[in-house]
């Protein structure tokens, strides 16, 4: 072999015009057929007929409404930007796979899944895309997820990837399987009762939620909680059956710890002892044991449940899942049981009344409408028994 080397090592110095001419030809060819490598490296089709792994995912890119004008390729997910993107696909991702594939690793059906370093780059690729104005329907859900964060078992805050929400929008993943498999299900069976069971952690409920109930992550997103780092499991559980059986509702006691001087303070007024009902010989009914039609809609503040002997109930005024000051200090919290309930819970809002001389003298001194919290809670307390009033109503 070396024998060989060093003839045709001195042919090329004989014939230096010939064998120029010859290296010239084989790096051309080299290079065209590199560049066209590289290309049919790029395309949907590499990724998804070469590795039988990858049929799954090539075939749901097709049929996602990802495959589009603005993203024709795996690298327009999959590829960060720069030469130093390019080179962490290939070198780290593609190396990786290729040696999964050659030891035979998804022979038994598995379904190859990302790199836990490659998350990032598709969550970064998600945000270049759809900061765009065209490529987003709500200009004000990037700058609120960009503030969100989770927290871990292991109490560290991180980031709050797209697609923790998003989970199953392009290739299958399991909650959003879980929930395509769910409702064929339900269209199938439409008379069973088909419940979601098992425990769940952290984010692990949005990828199903962003589906089943899209407002309420939403709302989320968009709230100090999600800010927080405060996940669902953190005020719901983790278990999907007892949530099931509380219908989402959510014990004041488990608010208590982060928000211990608002519920102390709410624990001390009628609303959560509640209101005697009817006193007989043996025992006092009060209105915590309500249970009728519509009576439970208002008393639900001091309803005592299997679950919860307290029954104290944030939700009743912090409604939603944005959980809001703002949309607690307004009159609308109030009013949905003081005002258009059953005749006993009226408030009395003629011009003659109290509320109403102070409501119109409020009003004109001011030039906007007071709020019940303009008088009840307006020293930033939850004990709404205690009230002050403002100078303007001083003295009438």
């Amino acid at each position: 072999m070396i024998e060989s080397l060093l003839r045709l090592i001195e042919w090329a110095q004989q014939n230096k015009r010939t064998a120029g001419i010859g290296l010239g030809i084989f790096l051309l060819v080299f290079i065209i057929v590199n560049l066209q490598m590289y290309h049919y490296s790029e395309t949907p089709e590499f990724c998804g007929t070469l590795c039988h792994e990858m049929d799954v995912h090539y075939s749901s890119f097709k049929a996602s409404p990802h495959h589009n004008k603005h993203v024709h390729n795996c690298h327009a997910c999959h590829v960060g930007p720069g030469i130093g993107g390019f080179l962490h696909a290939k070198l780290s991702d593609g190396l990786h796979d290729t040696k999964e594939h050659l030891k035979g690793t998804f022979t038994d059906g598995r379904v190859i899944e990302i790199a836990d370093d490659s998350v990032p780059v598709v969550n970064i690729n998600c945000v270049n895309c759809h900061s765009k104005k065209d490529y987003t329907k709500d200009p004000t859900h990037l700058p609120a997820v960009a503030k969100s964060t989770k927290k871990l078992s292991e109490g560290i805050f991180k980031v709050l990837w797209c697609t923790e929400c998003h989970a199953g929008l392009v290739h299958p993943h399991m909650p959003g399987d879980l929930f395509k498999a769910y409702t064929e299900m339900k269209k199938a069976h439409p008379e069973e009762k088909i419940e979601p069971v098992g425990t769940f952690k952290d984010v692990e409920c949005l990828g199903c939620h962003k589906n089943v109930t899209p407002q309420v992550v939403k709302e989320w997103t968009n709230g100090l909680h999600s800010q927080k780092g405060v996940t669902c499991d953190a005020c719901h559980g983790n278990d999907h059956t007892v949530i099931k059986e509380r219908r989402g509702q959510v014990p004041a006691n488990t608010c208590s710890p982060c928000h211990e001087k608002a519920y102390g303070e709410f624990a001390q007024t009628k609303h959560a002892t509640g209101r005697t009902v009817a006193q007989l010989p043996h025992t006092t009914v009060t209105t915590k044991q309500l249970s009728m039609y519509l009576c439970k809609d208002c008393h639900r503040f001091s309803q005592i449940r299997p679950w919860d002997e307290s029954g104290v109930d944030c939700y009743a005024c912090h409604m939603g899942h944005t959980f809001s000051k703002t949309q607690a200090q307004e009159s609308k919290a109030c009013e949905k049981c003081h005002i258009g309930g059953p005749d006993h819970s009226q408030l009395d809002m003629k011009e003659t009344s109290l509320h109403g001389r102070f409501y119109s003298e409020l009003r004109a001194k001011t030039g906007k409408a007071p709020s019940c919290q303009t008088c009840h809670g307006s020293e930033k307390t939850h004990n709404f028994e205690h009230y002050k009033l403002p100078e303007a109503l001083k003295g009438i």
